[in-house]
């Protein structure tokens, strides 16, 4: 080496841990064999099943961060899954007779669970494992939303599993966990709500069994009034999907996928004319982050899967899934780098 070459530093070793790998997954609830199946979005082929539990009925999941929450039906509890490890981490006992069925994040640590059965919800910390007062509610909650510091209930308003009058709404503002107001709405037997990219709640009735009358309702979320209230929407429809675009995609056994268009207030695609992704009904439906559409083959006897399709609305990715999936979400956790 000539002299006053410069002479390079020698890089120091270091024990920092490495940067976290975070992966966008799906989560699929199977209501027969009481399963999660986890998915990464971007290698579906990547997936891992966690059993829930030995006995229930769940139709209902919500996720956030690692966390995913499950209402288990005619068991009053709810599970608490660890997405990253995939496991259990506990199951928290709701009130008895709960029929444990819906459910949303208030935030980190606290989610709503609907007792169906006792006209109430309860909050319950997922991470302490423990459960506070119930709240009343109207009759036979099905669904939580959550929006702008308040959660929305909506009540199928039953009685002995039969409509008994049209839904209702429950507002609970997520501080005082006090319910400040009642939304009356137009359609029979609430199935599935969710915010759209106009700000609006967006509400699918699934109406009576064989009856035809399924519709969809619209809540304007300043006045907290029902604007909207749209028939036509067929038999017993019961899963709702609002993506990036002014549409909703409503999903049904009995038919498929419909698809309305939020801004026109008209059908783009209505249910004689549904998506059939499979050939066959659907049982649930989300968007994942990139805006990418997934449907759940309603199969409650086998094996089922989660579709998702491109923008033709062809099947691209066909995803092995538990015996009768019900609901599907996704979030981001950390995976293996």
């Amino acid at each position: 080496m000539a002299c006053g070459d410069a002479v390079s530093p020698v890089p120091e070793e270091t024990t920092d841990p490495l940067p976290a790998v975070m992966a966008e997954v799906g989560v699929v609830l199977g209501s027969v064999d009481l399963s999660l199946t986890i998915f990464e979005v971007q290698d579906p082929t990547q997936t891992r099943t966690v059993g829930l539990a030995p006995a229930g009925s769940p139709v209902t999941l919500a996720v956030r961060g690692e966390l995913a929450a499950v209402p288990l039906g005619f068991v009053p509890a709810l599970a608490v899954v660890d997405l990253k490890e995939g496991v259990v981490l506990r199951t928290v006992g709701l009130p008895a007779g709960s029929g444990a069925t819906g459910v949303a994040f208030l935030n980190d640590s606290i989610v709503l669970a609907a007792n169906s059965d006792l006209n109430s919800v309860t909050p319950v910390n997922v991470l302490a494992g423990t459960r506070g007062s119930d709240i009343a509610v109207g009759r036979y909650p099905q669904a939580v939303v959550v929006e702008g510091g308040r959660a929305f209930v909506v009540n199928a308003e039953l009685d002995a599993f039969t409509p008994d009058g049209p839904a209702t709404v429950s507002v609970i503002d997520i501080e005082s966990l006090a319910v400040t107001s009642t939304i009356q709405l137009s359609g029979e037997n609430v199935a599935a709500g969710g915010v759209g990219s106009d700000g609006r709640l967006y509400i699918v009735h699934s109406g009576t069994f064989l009856s035809e009358n399924g519709s969809l309702s619209v809540v304007n979320l300043t006045s907290l009034t029902e604007v909207e209230h749209h028939p036509g929407f067929g038999d017993f429809p019961g899963s709702l999907a609002l993506g990036p675009s002014a549409r909703a995609f409503v999903g049904a056994f009995s038919y498929g996928v419909a698809v309305w268009d939020t801004s026109l207030d008209a059908f783009i695609r209505e249910p004689a004319q549904a998506l059939k992704p499979g050939g066959v009904g659907t049982s649930g439906i989300a968007f994942d982050e990139a805006g990418r559409l997934y449907t759940l083959t309603a199969d409650c006897v086998n094996p089922s899967t989660a579709n998702r399709l491109d923008g033709s609305f062809e099947i691209d990715v066909t995803i092995p899934v538990g015996i009768c999936p019900f609901a599907i979400a996704f979030t981001t956790i950390e995976v293996e780098g």
